[in-house]
C-alpha cells in the first residue's frame, strides 16, 4: 500500500516531532503493509520546496540505516491560497517533484471565493490539484455534491482514514461513507501524525472501505491511484455520482 497524505517528516510542523518518532511512524506503516510513503508537510510551516526534499533525503538514508523498508516521497500539502496565483511551477511541492500532482487543503470552515481561481491557476501549470480531506470540511458536509464539482473541474479527492473509521465524529464519517459509495474518492491516506494520535492507520480503514466499496475499489485507493501519482501518471476522474438526499417521509 501507498500513503500519500503524512507528515512524517520530523521536526517541520505538527507532525512527527522528532526522528525517532518519525522512525516510530515508519515501523508502523510498514507493519501495516505500507511500502511507499510520501512527505506531505504542511507547506505554510515550510514553504520551502528545495528544504523539504533536501528533508526527505535526510529521513530516507535514516529510515535506511534502521533497516526499515519504507520508502519516501517528498510532497508537501499546499494551503488555499490566493498568492498560490503567483508561484512558479518550480516551486510548487508536487509529488516526486513530478510537476503533476499537488496535495491542497482547504480552510475547514469555509471555501474562499477566490478558490476555483486558485484550481485553475495550479492546471494551467500543468499541475492537477488533490483536495485534502474534503469530507471534514463544513461546506462539503452541507452539501457532499461539491466534491462532485471539483471533481469535473478536474481534481483529484484524497480522504483520510480516520474519517471513514469515525475519528472526527458521526456527520464527517456520514460524509465519507456518501462520497465512497457516489466514486467520489480517488486516494485513501492516513494525514499520520504520530504513532498514538492520528497514527498509521490505513490496514484498518482499507478494511473498512473494502467492505462499501469492494476489493477492485478499494485497492485503486491505496496502490493504483497513489502509483500512478507518484509516477506522474493520469488518473480516471470518471464515474462520480451525484448524491441525492433521501427525502424522509412522515407518518401521522
Amino acid at each position: 500500500m501507498i500513503d500519500l497524505h503524512t507528515h512524517i517528516l520530523p521536526g517541520v510542523d505538527d507532525g512527527a516531532k522528532d526522528m525517532n518518532v518519525a522512525l516510530a511512524m515508519a515501523e508502523e506503516a510498514v507493519k501495516g503493509g505500507v511500502t511507499v510513503a510520501a512527505a506531505t508537510p504542511h507547506f505554510f510551516q515550510l514553504p520551502d520546496w528545495e528544504k523539504i526534499q533536501s528533508l526527505t533525503a535526510v529521513l530516507q538514508h535514516e529510515l535506511d540505516r534502521a533497516g526499515i523498508p519504507l520508502r519516501v516521497v517528498a510532497g508537501g500539502e499546499l494551503f488555499m491560497d490566493i498568492e498560490i496565483l503567483d508561484m512558479a511551477p518550480s516551486q510548487i511541492p508536487t509529488y516526486g517533484a513530478n510537476g503533476r500532482y499537488c496535495l491542497l487543503e482547504f480552510p475547514m470552515q469555509q471555501v474562499p471565493l477566490y478558490a476555483e481561481q486558485v484550481l485553475f491557476s495550479l492546471q494551467t501549470k500543468g499541475v492537477t490539484p488533490i483536495i485534502a480531506h474534503p469530507e471534514r470540511y463544513v461546506a462539503v458536509m452541507n452539501d457532499p455534491n461539491l466534491v462532485l464539482h471539483w471533481i469535473e473541474l478536474g481534481c483529484a479527492i484524497q480522504m483520510n482514514t480516520g474519517s471513514i473509521l469515525g475519528r472526527f465524529g458521526p456527520k464527517v464519517h456520514e460524509t465519507a461513507k456518501i462520497l465512497l459509495e457516489h466514486d467520489m474518492v480517488h486516494v485513501l491516506a492516513t494525514d499520520g501524525h504520530g504513532v498514538r494520535r492520528r497514527g498509521m492507520n490505513l490496514p484498518q480503514a482499507y478494511g473498512a472501505v473494502e467492505e462499501l466499496v469492494g476489493k477492485d475499489s478499494a485497492l485503486a485507493l491505496v496502490q493504483g491511484n497513489p502509483e500512478l501519482i507518484i509516477q506522474g501518471e493520469p488518473i480516471s476522474l470518471e464515474g462520480a455520482r451525484r448524491y441525492k438526499k433521501r427525502k424522509r417521509f412522515w407518518f401521522f
